[in-house]
């Protein structure tokens, strides 16, 4: 199913590109998505959704126990592909 578990800690990783004007971020197919905002946050999955929307695998990553006051993430949970998320490398809990 995916390379995810419940309790697994996992960071925010959207597509890579460059603008109009050649600085790299998020790809600009992706800056107006609701996901992109999360870009970099730091999070705990909680809950697997395997069929998800359109039979695409879903992780709820609730970030409350991590320091993510810079990002200003504007959720405290959200849903997100397995492709958006990579294994966080060092856990930076409160």
């Amino acid at each position: 199913m995916g390379d995810f578990e419940i309790g697994d800690t996992v960071k925010v990783e959207m597509p890579k590109g460059f603008n109009k004007r050649g600085v790299h971020g998020v790809n600009v197919m992706y800056q107006t998505w609701i996901e992109s905002r999360f870009e970099g946050a730091t999070g705990t999955v909680v809950d697997v959704n395997p069929t998800g929307t359109h039979g695409i695998p879903l992780f709820l990553v609730d970030f409350r126990q991590f320091d993510n006051s810079r990002i200003g993430i504007p959720q405290q949970s959200y849903w997100f592909r397995e492709n958006w998320l990579e294994k966080a490398k060092t856990p930076l809990a409160r």
